[in-house]
């Protein structure tokens, strides 16, 4: 699967999760990413560097395997 519909699907993901969050805890959410969202984007730039192929591969074969009939 190529890296483009592994992006889309985190992102299609993603979107579901944020739609379901209640509009109170979303704006807690962006309220905290503007004071402490330079932090943890380093963070993340440091944990995809280091475990970056290793989480692609285990969210392919989740999706995969979610893919499958049963």
């Amino acid at each position: 699967m190529s890296r483009l519909k592994l992006a889309i699907a985190a992102a299609m993901k993603a979107k579901k999760t944020w739609d379901r969050i209640p509009p109170e805890q979303r704006r807690k959410v962006v309220e905290t990413a503007k004071t402490q969202g330079p932090a943890i984007a380093k963070k993340a730039a440091v944990a995809t560097r280091t475990r970056g192929p290793v989480l692609a591969r285990r969210v392919a074969e989740a999706i995969e395997k979610a893919r499958k009939p049963r």
